[in-house]
Formats: C-alpha cells, structure tokens, sequence
C-alpha cells in the first residue's frame, strides 16, 4: 500500500464521504459523541471554522489539515503585568503558520466539563432570541419570521454525569449559515477529532507496515493507527483517530439578508404575482382556511376568527382578509404582499384555490363558517348565565356573572369574543375531512365551555328555590342547571311564577325528567365519556349512541368529521338559547 491518500481505515470510513448539506434544513457545526458509527464504538468531536474563500482549497488539501479545537487564553488566562488580555476564540491554521480562522462556535473546557455555544456575533446579526426546552436544550429563534429553531444548542457536558446521546451538540438552519457565511466571505469548514475501534479491518496491518503504530500527514488531515494490546481492547484492539477538516458549507446566495418575495402563480393568474402588480389595481386571493392551522394555539400569534386575519405582534400581519363560505378565506393580495415577509406569503400561497371554488362554497354553506358558530355559541353561554345571574338577584343572593360562568358579557365585549379563555379551541379550524378523534378533541373544548358553570351558586339557586339538600347533594354543574330548568319547566306549564309559587313548583319535580333544550349538552357529555375510553367496540358504540343524541349519524361521517362539528354547534347554540328562554320566562315579568 504505497499511496495513503485516500486511504481510511475501515471503522472510519464513513469520515471519506462528503458531507452533504444542500437539502438539508439544518446543519450540525458541533458536537461531542459516544455513539457507535456502523457498529465500531468510538469518540468524536468536531467544530466549524470560518475559512476565508480564497484559501478554501489549500486549506482542505494541507498535509495533516489544521487545527481541530476552539483555542482561547482561557478559561483562568495567565496575564502577565501590562499584557492585555485577548478574548477571541479560533481555530488554528495550516502547521508552520501563526494563521488562525474565526470559530463559528465558542466552546471551552473546565476540569471535567465541556461547553459548547454558538457565536454571539451570530446571535446578535439576526436578533435571535433564546427558548428553553425542558431537555436542556436552547432553541434560538428569529422573532421576525418568526423562525423557529434557528439554532439549536445542548451545550453542557459533565463527564461524571453524563447526558444521554447526543452529549451536546450545536445545529443551525442551512439558509441563516449560508448567509452568515456569505456576509463573512467565507466557507463553514467541519474541524474534527474522531477515534475509532475494530477488529475486522484487513488493511489494517497492510497500512502499518509491520509496525505497532504510525501517523500519516494526509491531504486535509492527520490520522493515527495502532494496535492496542491492554486487555480492555482486547475484543476491538484496531485503534483509528483522525484530526480532520472538510466542508460543511460554501456560500452562494444570502437567502436570508437578500430575501424576496417568492414567484408564485396564483390560481386565475398566468404570470407570477409581485407587489406591484397587486398594488396596480385591486386583486384578491382566495385561500382554504386550514392556512390558520399553523397559527392556532400559538400565544405569539393573533387570530381574527370573523375575518380569518392573523398579526404576528406588530412584526406582520394579513389585513384586508374576508371570509367567504364555511371553508375559505379571501385576502388582498397588495396587502399580503405589502405586509408580510416571503414565507408567510408562500405559506398562504399553498393554500390558494380559484374563485370558483370559494364562490360554491359560499353558495352551498352561506356565511355559516366556525368564528360564527363559536361566537353564537359563547353568545348564548354569556346569555344564559346573566339570566342566572338574574335569577340569583331574585332569590335575593347577589351572585356576579363571573361567580356563575367564569366570564362577563361586559368583560368579553370589551376584549371581543374570541380573547376569552375557551374562544380560542372552539373557533379553531374545523376541516370537512377531520378525523372522528379530531371531532372528539373538539368536544371536550365544548365541553370546557360548559364546565365554565359553576356548581356552588346554581346548587344555592336550586336550594333557595326550597330542594331538598339531600336530593342534590351529589350534583355537578350540568345536573344542577337541569334541576333548575326542570323547575322552571314546570312553572311554565302550570304557569306559576318560579320564585313567588316555589312552594308549589318544588314538589313537582322529576329530577329524572329530560328536557329537549338540555339533550346536546348532555350528549356532548357523553362524547368526553366515550373519548376517554380504551379503543374498542364498546367505546366505538358509546361514541355512536352519544353522537345521536345530537343528530349526527355516524356512518355518514366516512368522508370526514367537520359536518359533525357543525351539528354539534348548531345544536348547542340553539339549546343554550332555549334553556335561556326557558328560565327568563318563568320569572320575568
């Protein structure tokens, strides 16, 4: 074996391929691992660094590569008297140079503990702002996008306690390292010490010559082989360490500093749309709004449901959007273009449909679309319980709205509708296609609503009215809400006045009665039930049966759940007004 230049011993072998990062999202420019590679147990540690372009080529090809850690006078720098104190951080060059390259990520030992952190420069040349998981890791995000995991960083490891896999390690998105890199005029080049044990390399000895060890200066790095003869190797006594350096990354573009916005084709368009096109005369785009989708559930982001709109705190936002039909929304594209980056374009983009499309369903569903079946709904929740409130003032116990429902009418029309606590879930997008679980997702957010209902003063109420502690001792919410309805039920048939003939409606009642404004609810009830059951027939029957109630026939679900989510609406908007209209009538006069 005369020539050893492209030459790798087997269990480092995977260290010869290029690495290739043109279709990735991210990129890892740091890491500490124990992981097996191929089967052969081992040590690796590599960092990134900044090589100016017009020595890429040299760099790569020099006889036993260039350094392989971040250097520093620390940590604990011996300064001497009136010598300053340098704090950079680098990477060695090319040997028999003082040549060094900026280090994209600043890392440092300390007895028995390593850290590992991306460059503050970095950080800073696009505004990212840290996120804690509960893992340890920190993610960098840019609040502009906003982009999400930008960075992300294990950057701690104590050897004596060691974390599971990776040990730690530095990952960024491809676009933002790519840009950074362009900004500097320089290529991302992977620095990297790996070690490696086998058994099985045939060209092991053959590389050796006879010796026990030797060091080869190869074109970008230095590698060392060995035979081990201690008894700890004895199973894997084929030693291989190599001190690398290869590519990672060589700009072409700053798709983050020179962003535009995409050339998309909407639908009824021939030509790519730009701003100013859309900004000549008055254009619209019709979207599906599953588009709302990825912003649901998302504090930084804010949803207008009755228009379909959505602001990202003050950074963009989509005026000018409309709803049309039950599924789509429209926007005006001089707007969408004017006032939102490049992805949040692209990302509408994807759900464009022509206007025919959005027309038919505005045709077939009227304006009837989830904001305006969330907002009757709470509506008629808010309506109900200031009737109990009401009520209570009556009986002469002064109970508040909120003390009864959790929410005021005055509060929630001061704040819109769609800002209370259980708004959100319930005007959250309801495709055609969602799944059955999907569809129970969305009733236990009804049922939250519900549970807004406080047992306390309804079971006041209810024993103010003169029933007998003992028969509703045991009653929840909804139960107790009933026994009230069932009371006023009753006034209303014999007409008596509820409160002045109390001693006379009371015992009437039939605590077992079920009302027909009461039905959804309790159905809805049932639905949460069944959700929590163990997958089965008999939870497939539960699930039926409950849906019935609410005049959803399950078997005409198999094209999707969101007509059942409609229904489910539907009927308990209508019920809460009528169980409102129900007890207003029996003691207002």
């Amino acid at each position: 074996m005369a020539d050893l230049s492209d030459y790798w011993p087997k269990a480092v072998a995977h260290l010869a391929k290029p690495l290739s990062v043109d279709d990735a999202d991210e990129v890892t420019v740091a890491e500490i691992s124990e992981a097996p590679v191929n089967g052969y147990r081992g040590f690796r540690k590599a960092t990134t660094a900044l090589v100016p372009i017009d020595r890429l080529d040299d760099v790569l090809k020099h006889p036993g590569g260039i350094g392989h850690e971040v250097q520093s006078w620390g940590p604990m720098p011996c300064v001497r008297e009136g010598q300053t104190y340098s704090t950079s951080f680098w990477i060695d060059g090319r040997k028999g140079t003082d040549e060094r390259f900026e280090t994209f990520v600043q890392a440092w030992s300390r007895h028995n503990r390593d850290v590992q952190l991306p460059d503050n420069i970095f950080l800073m040349t696009y505004g990212l702002v840290p996120r804690y998981l509960s893992d340890g890791v920190v993610c960098w995000d840019d609040p502009h996008g906003p982009v999400y995991d930008v960075v992300r960083v294990k950057s701690h490891i104590d050897w004596d306690n060691k974390p599971d896999e990776p040990l730690s390690f530095i990952s960024v998105r491809r676009d933002y390292l790519e840009d950074y890199c362009h900004l500097k005029q320089c290529a991302a080049v992977q620095v990297y010490y790996e070690e490696r044990f086998s058994a099985d390399d045939k060209t092991f000895g053959e590389a050796l010559r006879g010796e026990e060890g030797a060091e080869f200066h190869l074109p970008g790095r230095l590698l060392d082989m060995g035979f081990l003869t201690d008894s700890y190797h004895g199973e894997a006594p084929q030693m291989s360490r190599v001190w690398g350096a290869r590519l990672l990354l060589k700009p072409e573009r700053r798709p983050i500093t020179d962003a535009e916005d995409p050339e998309l084709v909407w639908p009824g368009d021939t030509v790519p749309m730009t701003y100013q096109i859309a900004a000549s005369k008055r254009l619209y785009g019709y979207v599906r709004d599953e588009v709302l989708q990825q912003y649901q559930g998302r504090a930084e982001y804010q949803i207008h449901p009755d228009s379909g709109g959505v602001n990202y705190g003050g950074w963009w936002a989509t005026s000018r959007t409309h709803r049309v039909g039950r599924n789509h929304i429209r926007v005006e594209l001089k707007k969408l273009y004017e006032g939102c980056p490049p992805h949040v374009i692209s990302h509408w983009h994807k759900f464009a449909v022509p206007e025919s499309i959005a027309n038919r369903d505005k045709e077939q569903h009227g304006t009837n679309n989830i904001a305006e079946r969330a907002h009757r709904l709470i509506d008629a929740f808010l309506s109900l319980t200031a009737t109990l409130q009401q009520l209570s003032e009556e009986l002469g116990l002064g109970f508040s709205q909120v003390e009864i429902g959790s929410l005021s009418t005055e509060e929630v029309a001061y704040i819109g509708w769609w800002k209370c606590s259980v708004a959100e879930s319930l005007f959250a997008v309801a495709p055609l296609a969602m799944t059955r679980e999907q569809f129970l997702e969305r009733a236990l957010a009804v049922v939250k609503l519900i549970e807004l209902l406080k047992p306390g003063p309804l079971r006041t109420m209810a024993l103010k009215l003169g029933v007998p502690k003992e028969a509703i001792k045991d009653f929840q919410s909804l139960k107790l809400l009933a026994c009230l309805c069932q009371l006023a039920n009753i006034a209303r048939e014999e007409g008596f006045h509820l409160l002045q003939d109390a001693s006379l409606v009371v015992p009437k009642w039939q605590r077992t009665l079920e009302l027909p404004s009461l039905v959804s609810l309790f159905a809805v009830q049932g639905l949460r039930i069944a959700q929590a059951h163990t997958p089965g027939s008999n939870r497939d029957a539960s699930i039926a049966s409950a849906a019935s109630r609410l005049g959803i026939d399950v078997a005409a679900m198999a094209g999707g759940w969101g007509y059942a989510v409609d229904t489910m609406y539907d009927c308990l908007a209508r019920d809460l007004e009528m169980t409102d209209h129900l007890l207003s009538a029996t003691f207002v006069r």
